[in-house]
């Protein structure tokens, strides 16, 4: 007579993996837990709205520094009369970008040292962003308001010309429409859109035709 042998013995159960830190803590804490979380949230909302407001208000202390060095340049630029301080302060006021460019042209407008001066700033304006004044300067020169004398709409056309702005070509080319009339002998076009007297017209239409074809060629 034969016997069962006996039973297998069950493998052992795998035995739990002990609870993560984060779980014991919170277990530990019970039900004040959710005051200790909310108060870290609320601890890291305070550092983080206090750093963007000091951030704000250093940006805003920046921008008041800012405008004041600029009125400063600008200052000098309209007062002065020495040449070589006024080339300084037009360049000094180029570094600053977009925001000097009214100022220059401003100057630009005035038929002595200061428009020379202006010159030299949007020049060096043209160095640091070219783009810029390809996209303000070209609709100057068509513009009907009579801001510029003879002088300056040359200044610009070199401008234009000197610093690749090919997007320009059509403006330039209707512009020159108006010059050729001028040589021509039929100036109403072009007096429309330079102000001031143009003194020995049979000379000044001629070199604003040739600084303008200069220009025209070096972007085709």
């Amino acid at each position: 007579m034969s016997y069962p042998g006996p039973s297998p013995t069950p493998p052992p159960k795998p035995s739990a993996a002990p609870p993560s830190l984060p779980a014991r803590l919170l277990g530990w804490m019970g039900g004040e837990a959710p005051k200790l979380l909310a108060g870290i949230v609320l601890l890291v909302l305070g550092y983080w709205v206090k750093d963007s407001v000091d951030l704000a208000i250093k940006q805003r202390q920046l921008d008041l520094s800012y405008t004041k060095e600029m009125l400063a340049v600008l200052q000098t630029l309209t007062q002065e009369d020495d040449l070589g301080k006024l080339n300084n302060a037009a360049v000094v006021l180029a570094s600053f970008g977009e925001p000097a460019l009214p100022a220059l042209l401003m100057e630009l407008r005035r038929t002595d040292l200061h428009a020379v001066a202006a010159t030299r700033g949007l020049e060096a304006m043209a160095v640091r962003d070219p783009e810029l004044l390809c996209r303000v300067l070209p609709p100057l020169l068509l513009k009907r308001n009579q801001h510029y004398d003879i002088g300056a709409h040359r200044t610009l056309v070199g401008l234009v010309g000197d610093n690749g702005c090919r997007k320009a070509l059509p403006q330039l080319r209707r512009y020159r429409d108006f010059v050729n009339a001028a040589v021509a002998g039929r100036p109403a076009e072009l007096q429309e859109r330079i102000g001031g007297e143009v003194s020995a017209p049979a000379e000044a239409y001629p070199r604003l035709k040739k600084v303008l074809d200069e220009a025209i060629a070096n972007l085709e």
